[in-house]
């Protein structure tokens, strides 16, 4: 046969994030993070340090730089990486924008108990609760966990 037929034939994977070594993982507020590299490039072999997020009913792989900048307030919102369902994970200014997005009343429900100091992990689409919050000694707990690791 032709070489390529056995390329075309076989399907990538989506790349399994990888445990880093003596990483312990942060568990609050019904969430679970975990210190990983994820593969990436065509080989696999560039690692990426990610952040995994497990909840009961999810897990996603964010960027670990980007969890910091979201706990530094540089920036308000950060995506999965690869191909995860719909999920950010934000605070509240990154709420507040999730929400007038659609329609203002989408997100009335939980918006108003939404704490200012919080961090929450959301699903699409926003009218829906967030899959889980992080709020005050949550988010100070996380934050000294992701500072804490290895760049």
């Amino acid at each position: 046969m032709f070489p390529w037929t056995k390329r075309d034939a076989a399907a990538p994977l989506p790349p399994a994030a990888i445990p880093r070594d003596g990483g312990i993982p942060w568990q609050g507020a019904g969430l679970t993070a975990t210190d990983v590299d994820l593969p990436r490039g065509r080989k696999g072999t560039k690692l990426m340090h990610c952040v995994q997020l497990t909840t009961s009913d999810l897990t996603v792989t964010m960027l670990h730089a980007e969890i910091l900048e979201l706990l530094d307030g540089r920036i308000s919102m950060v995506d999965p990486m690869g191909a995860s369902p719909d999920v950010f994970l934000c605070n509240a200014v990154g709420v507040d924008a999730a929400a007038t997005a659609g329609r203002a009343s989408e997100a009335g429900k939980w918006m108003a108990v939404f704490p200012a100091d919080a961090l929450a992990l959301m699903v699409v689409p926003v009218s829906e609760p967030p899959a889980a919050v992080m709020s005050g000694s949550d988010v100070a707990s996380f934050s000294a966990w992701a500072r804490k690791l290895a760049k």
